[in-house]
């Protein structure tokens, strides 16, 4: 059994009509989670959450 995708999109796929702002917007929002994600979690070893 393998729980890998049946069905893995290319970021062009899920993007389409999506305007230029709002993905800018998302890409940075996406960039502020990753530096808080590691500003609490120095090493990412010792995460012990879900």
């Amino acid at each position: 059994m393998s729980w890998s995708w049946e069905y893995l999109p290319d970021a062009a796929h899920v993007t389409a009509g999506m305007p230029a702002d709002f993905l800018a917007a998302v890409a940075l929002r996406a960039d502020e989670l990753v530096r808080a994600a590691e500003a609490l979690y120095l090493d990412g070893t010792t995460y012990q959450g879900r």
